[in-house]
């Protein structure tokens, strides 16, 4: 198969990228760093191609679709991962943090499948899958903006699945937890987190359980038990989860 894995220059995104290619997969890596993508297509084989791109440029997203679809020769699965952090209280956002956060998160990955979902459909067959976050799932305490352009996410997805039901093309989501990558390390205009998980998952080990996630006929996996766990506790009373975290974090706040 022909995969496309945005975000592919580190963390989940570049374990994907070589999991798949192990797999004997043809990957096409997706970032905006040259220099990186380069030396993870060079351990995804010389199959492996790159492209360097902006993906918060919006209106480039069709014609990079195109140019992909077109040189790889159609295009069998997309793998929206590419995403920025944002932690920060809702109190000292700013609008700009909302409208980076949105576009990068919901608007790019939305535009991007958009932008492949012709081909997918005329030839009968695709698979697009989404990366979340636990973020929806658990407490959104500090990350108000980063869940709720990944829950929008969620919801497109879940229009996706729902819609696509005939065309021979299927949306998944795939939810992974904290992980041991720099996405989760500290950055400007980032406030600190408040603390560090020491069970966090590899990314080599998310990995392997969203390259699983394609043989899964539901619309809904998670990198590992824990996360299924999390979310089904919530989901099952969101008051009593919400005002238990809430009574747990007042205690952490200054």
């Amino acid at each position: 198969m022909k995969i496309v894995v945005t975000g592919a220059s580190s963390g989940i995104g570049a374990a994907t990228a070589e999991a798949f290619a192990a797999a004997g997969h043809q990957v096409a890596l997706v970032a905006r760093r040259a220099d990186r993508l380069a030396d993870v297509a060079s351990r995804c084989g010389p199959s492996a191609r790159t492209w360097v791109a902006d993906l918060a440029e919006l209106d480039a997203l069709a014609s990079l679709a195109e140019v992909i679809d077109s040189e790889l020769g159609g295009v069998d699965v997309l793998v929206n991962n590419a995403g920025v952090p944002r932690r920060k209280r809702v109190p000292n956002m700013t609008g700009d943090d909302l409208e980076e956060v949105l576009r990068v998160n919901f608007l790019s990955p939305a535009r991007l499948t958009l932008a492949f979902l012709p081909r997918m459909i005329q030839r009968g067959s695709g698979h697009v899958v989404n990366v979340s976050s636990m973020g929806v799932h658990s407490a959104a305490f500090g990350i108000g903006a980063y869940a709720a352009s990944k829950a929008a996410l969620e919801l497109f997805t879940e229009s996706l699945y729902l819609e696509l039901a005939k065309t021979g093309v299927r949306a998944h989501l795939f939810v992974p937890g904290t992980t041991k990558s720099e996405f989760s390390d500290d950055k400007p205009g980032n406030e600190p987190s408040m603390w560090r998980p020491t069970d966090a998952t590899t990314p080599e080990e998310v990995a392997a359980s969203l390259v699983a996630c394609l043989d899964h006929p539901g619309f809904r996996t998670f990198a590992t038990e824990r996360e299924a766990t999390t979310c089904e506790t919530k989901e099952a009373d969101p008051n009593a989860f919400l005002a238990a975290a809430r009574d747990r974090l007042a205690s952490l706040v200054q």
